[in-house]
């Protein structure tokens, strides 16, 4: 539907129903990629903002084209985060300071042990499950790429990964909760 300015754009119902539908296994998708649960829920608010401006411009299937939104959204607050903590390291030593500040050591740290939380869950999953998910994450395959490599119907990938994605949550919630 056209809004003032003569653009179309998605419906809020519609909006509403597909953060229902995809926020919970987006949200622990997210939290995985940027080891924060607080950066996650503001990514996903930007995805579920960008749908109602722009999903209508989708070319593929909506939930692939939030996953996408998702995934490049992740990496641009992450390209942040790394020049943020880049400019710490570099005005350290550039200060002659040999040592990294608590606060870059401590996250630092805190990165490493969430990484290492979210390869011990993946670990977990039944040996299906993780290769979908090592295929889309690490190898950023689309679906119909991972259906055609592993000779799977679609809808099983699609099964697969959204099965993992709500084992994935359930898992690091507890963790990212403690």
């Amino acid at each position: 539907m056209p809004n003032s300015d003569g653009e179309d754009r998605i419906e809020p119902d519609s909006v509403a129903g597909l953060y229902r539908q995809h926020a919970g296994e987006m949200r622990a998708f997210l939290a995985g990629v940027l080891r924060d649960r607080e950066l996650a829920d503001e990514v996903l608010q930007t995805v579920f903002r960008k749908a109602l401006e722009k999903g209508h411009t989708a070319t593929e299937n909506i939930r692939s084209w939030l996953f996408k939104v998702a995934w490049n959204e992740a990496m641009l607050v992450r390209r942040v985060q790394t020049r943020r903590t880049g400019g710490l390291q570099k005005a350290a030593r550039s200060r002659g300071i040999s040592e990294q500040t608590p606060e870059v050591s401590e996250s630092v740290a805190v990165r490493k042990e969430t990484v290492d939380q979210v390869r011990q869950a993946i670990q977990q999953l039944p040996d299906e499950q993780q290769l979908v998910v090592r295929m889309r994450i690490y190898e950023e395959k689309k679906f119909a790429v991972i259906s055609e490599e592993l000779g799977l119907p679609l809808g099983t990938v699609l099964s697969r990964m959204r099965a993992a994605m709500m084992k994935l949550e359930k898992s690091l919630g507890r963790h990212f909760d403690e």
